[in-house]
């Protein structure tokens, strides 16, 4: 069974994509109608409404790297547009009173470089990868950085199945994805430096390959993520020529000082070993994890 499902990854990662994200809701751009938080840089979607209550957003979308892929993108579809007051979208959590009741809490979202973005796009195919592995969704995840132009993104390893880093646009990024999203916002905001830092190590990352070889391991008694290895081959290593999508977002947050990367070292922590508090006490740093959605 962990040869076929082995060789499944290998076919579904064989080419590298024409247009990303893969399950598309929306088409992107960086053009035209302006939106504009009250705390962060403006970002710009274009826009048509199409009817009341729904919109399309249409246009073009580049991701760059060593493999760059820019020009028309084909993704399309309905929905919301960004409310200008709420650009990045909402945060929905749940808290449950000491009579256990729960609640549901709604806020803005507003994007702060570190936070930890998880994406699950609930295939079955993960689902069974992750279980030989002794894990289990949410299937990858990204960090929040600022591109060098001071714009806000996500710095993700392998997106929607992709072979390479990307630093993705965070407005459609979030738009674009099916599946669920859900977001661990950072505490406390970075210095100057440590942002310029974050940034500058990011724009390295970008364009080098997913470490498909390595994913593979995982299902093997030679993994590093977990069985008796992962106390004696867990590292985190600043600059890799691959890199695997838990990994890359703990190695930003060890950079700038977020988390230890003696305590969370990147080559063995899945995106479930960062989600909540259950594995590593991180409350001081993070906040509990919220679910995105683009209305409230």
């Amino acid at each position: 069974m962990l040869i076929s499902l082995s060789l499944t990854v290998l076919v579904s990662f064989a080419s590298p994509p024409t247009s990303a994200p893969r399950k598309p809701i929306y088409s992107t751009t960086s053009t035209n109608l302006s939106l504009t938080s009250p705390t962060f840089r403006t970002n710009t979607l274009s826009s048509t409404s199409t009817s009341p209550g729904t919109s399309t957003l249409s246009g073009t979308s580049t991701l760059s790297g060593t493999n760059t892929l820019s020009g028309t993108s084909t993704l399309s579809g309905t929905g919301p547009a960004p409310n200008a007051l709420a650009p990045y979208g909402y945060l929905w959590t749940y808290k449950t009173d000491t009579h256990g009741r729960t609640t549901k809490e709604v806020i803005p979202y507003e994007p702060r470089e570190g936070d930890w973005v998880f994406f699950d796009d609930q295939s079955e195919l993960w689902r069974k990868l992750y279980a030989i592995a002794k894990t289990a969704p949410p299937f990858h995840a990204g960090i929040v950085v600022k591109k060098p132009n001071g714009d806000l993104a996500i710095l993700e390893a392998g997106p929607d199945d992709t072979l390479h880093v990307y630093v993705l646009d965070i407005i459609p990024r979030l738009r674009t994805f099916e599946g669920v999203i859900q977001i661990r916002r950072c505490k406390r905001p970075l210095t100057p430096e440590q942002s310029a830092t974050l940034t500058a190590w990011a724009d390295r990352q970008k364009g080098k390959r997913y470490a498909m070889w390595r994913l593979l391991l995982q299902g093997t008694p030679l993994k590093t993520r977990g069985g008796p290895l992962r106390d004696y081959m867990g590292h985190t290593w600043f600059e890799r020529r691959r890199w695997l999508c838990a990994e890359i977002a703990v190695t930003g947050s060890a950079l700038v000082g977020l988390t230890d990367p003696k305590v969370i070292r990147g080559s063995n922590t899945y995106p479930l070993d960062i989600l909540d508090n259950s594995k590593y006490d991180l409350s001081a740093v993070y906040h509990d994890y919220g679910y995105w959605s683009p209305v409230p």
